[in-house]
């Protein structure tokens, strides 16, 4: 195996300086760092991160923290009432892109905000990690005031919680929302209403708001009432609370669903009703999977590029662990609509 030394001895220069190379220290000369990178590479060195963390107190491991709303996870069921992890699993195809450059490992754990049981993760609590990522909803303000207080590193991807003093990397929901409302309008729908995740998620409101400010904008007078509101955030949720609207006699012809669990769900109903989609109903989701390719018809979503959240938040958490003192970062990334098969002209 070779090691810090005979790197040191190829290059002609001390293993402290190999390490600083290493460690990206601004230390070391250009040139000196040119040569020592060369020498590892054609040496195939793999450095020690267990040693480098006995001498630095630090782990050489970040965090991923996947948010559910419950602690019933994992589920014996794969039926519709459970999450697919669709979410979670593309950001976190993002953040090893975004750690691809680095010498980082990963710890996994899944955690519920909204249990007051728990004060924190346990890779937190037990010092495993430098850094950690928070992956997804809902999340509390409670979790976040604990992780300041732990003065740990940590960032917001694809989660709903918004403040100004913390670093984020977020999807847009009412931005999606007005999308999917002029999409709907431009299709020649006039009967739109917003199938909207539980109210314990931050993004509620944002739809919610997004939803009265496009129909606004578009002088679309809204359906009484034009919104529902899932108990759950998964298909199950959907499905009821779409069966319950439809069946007290309210007849859309354009839903906007708040995902693409809600949507399917919903369009499970519609299956079972008879509602033909899209010659009866168009409906579009919000987030975009490979799920949504799969539906017959295949459904319309809002991609809001999970992917390259993932990787804004990997790098920027390393940015954080290397400068503590740098202002916080809130970088939101664009949603864009793809068009299925799931949206009919009506013109």
């Amino acid at each position: 195996m070779v090691t810090i030394i005979d790197v040191a001895n190829r290059a002609g220069v001390s293993r402290s300086t190999v390490s600083l190379v290493i460690n990206d220290s601004p230390l070391v000369k250009t040139e000196t760092r040119i040569l020592v990178k060369k020498i590892i590479e054609e040496m195939g060195y793999v450095p020690n991160n267990n040693a480098r963390s006995l001498s630095s107190s630090t782990t050489n491991n970040l965090g991923i923290i996947y948010m559910q709303d419950n602690q019933s996870f994992p589920a014996t069921s794969y039926d519709y009432d459970q999450s697919t992890g669709l979410y979670s699993m593309n950001i976190v195809n993002g953040i090893m892109l975004g750690l691809s450059d680095t010498n980082y490992g990963i710890v996994t754990e899944r955690f519920c905000s909204l249990d007051s049981g728990q004060d924190l993760p346990l890779s937190v609590k037990s010092c495993r990690v430098d850094g950690v990522i928070i992956v997804g909803s809902p999340c509390s303000s409670r979790l976040i005031r604990n992780l300041q207080r732990r003065k740990i590193p940590f960032v917001l991807a694809g989660a709903d919680y918004m403040d100004d003093s913390v670093d984020s990397v977020y999807a847009v929901p009412d931005e999606g929302v007005r999308l999917s409302f002029e999409y709907l309008v431009k299709t020649g729908h006039h009967r739109i209403c917003l199938l909207n995740c539980p109210e314990t998620f931050g993004s509620f409101q944002k739809r919610h708001d997004g939803f009265l400010k496009s129909a606004r904008d578009a002088g679309t007078a809204l359906m009484d009432p034009w919104e529902i509101i899932s108990r759950t955030n998964r298909g199950e949720g959907g499905y009821l609370a779409f069966k319950a609207y439809w069946e007290a006699g309210n007849r859309p012809d354009g839903v906007i669903a708040a995902n693409d669990k809600l949507a399917l769900g919903t369009m499970r109903y519609f299956h079972e009703a008879g509602i033909r989609v899209p010659r009866d109903i168009s409906i579009i989701a919000y987030e975009d999977s490979s799920l949504c390719g799969y539906t017959i018809p295949s459904l319309t979503s809002i991609n809001i590029q999970k992917e390259q959240i993932g990787e804004q938040a990997a790098r920027c958490l390393v940015e954080r662990i290397s400068n503590p003192g740098k202002p916080p970062m809130q970088i939101p990334v664009t949603p864009y609509l793809v068009c299925r098969e799931s949206v009919l002209s009506r013109q």
